[in-house]
């Protein structure tokens, strides 16, 4: 396996704008570059043929593949080493990739101190810009096969209006904590109220197709709220530009939730939206964002 790193990205970026610029046999690389991007020449090399990046003529000619292109188009070092982790992911399919479906957090502590590293510079170990959380997302459809993206990207619409909606509301910035990993049970961390500071976590649901569907709620999720001394349930309406908030008690969302009995365990249920339709209050200072 390619162990990739920030300087063989550099090193690539460095001869696939030479490649662009000038012809170069693949023959010729070794010998007027010893190392390119602080690495030697020779792995650059491999790298960006293995990568799909270049690939020789018939008469041993550099030339850019439509991928190497595409990244030698990308300006900015930020800008190309991400687009160049996704076609890593997508030829080598390292074992780590299945970790994104946990979250960033989980991926920086399992990829391994180089891959860590591109992730840093890349900007991508820190933050929840659109750009950065879109790009995590990506991650995530990747190791799923895609399967469940569209959802995925509704629930971030969902969690993107609940960030915005506490910030208005209590004056201080909450935390989003599902970027960082699924596994606590909850989207969002934020505040009782603008004076006071008790914790509260907040679990998110969406829909854009009105509240005739239905959200579906997990055994690990209402455990959470269970166990967290204040907890809320966010469901957003997002299917009219102006979305709807239904905030809800976990007490009021208990009357749905199954229990165990005898031997059985139920592991998610699915609540419909229209259980709480009196709930739903327009937030007019709010826009909900578009979901392919």
């Amino acid at each position: 396996m390619i162990a990739f790193s920030p300087g063989l990205a550099q090193g690539c970026f460095d001869l696939l704008e030479m490649a662009g610029r000038r012809a170069l046999q693949f023959g010729q690389i070794s010998i007027e570059f010893a190392r390119l991007g602080g690495m030697p020449a020779a792995r650059v090399v491999d790298t960006a043929q293995t990568l799909d990046w270049l690939r020789a003529s018939e008469d041993g000619t550099v030339v850019l593949t439509p991928g190497g292109a595409r990244l030698v188009d990308l300006r900015g070092y930020e800008p190309r080493l991400r687009r160049a982790l996704l076609d890593y992911i997508d030829t080598v399919r390292p074992s780590w990739i299945q970790n994104a479906t946990f979250g960033r957090a989980r991926v920086l502590a399992f990829a391994g101190s180089d891959i860590a590293q591109v992730f840093v510079e890349a900007g991508l170990a820190y933050g929840i810009s659109d750009e950065v959380v879109a790009f995590w997302d990506e991650m995530a459809a990747r190791a799923r096969g895609q399967k469940g993206a569209r959802l995925t990207g509704i629930g971030r619409a969902g969690e993107r209006l609940t960030i915005a909606h506490e910030r208005e509301r209590t004056g201080r910035e909450p935390k989003w904590i599902s970027v960082e990993s699924n596994e606590d049970g909850y989207d969002v961390l934020s505040v009782a109220g603008p004076g006071d500071a008790r914790l509260l976590s907040i679990e998110v649901k969406a829909t854009t197709v009105g509240i005739g569907g239905g959200f579906h709620l997990t055994a690990n999720e209402w455990d959470r709220a269970v166990l967290n001394d204040i907890h809320a349930f966010h469901l957003w309406d997002i299917s009219r530009p102006v979305p709807s908030l239904a905030a809800l008690s976990k007490a009021e969302v208990d009357p749905h939730v199954p229990t165990n009995r005898g031997e059985g365990t139920w592991e998610s249920v699915e609540i419909p939206f229209n259980a709480f339709a009196e709930k739903f209050l327009p937030q007019p200072n709010l826009l909900a964002s578009r979901v392919e």
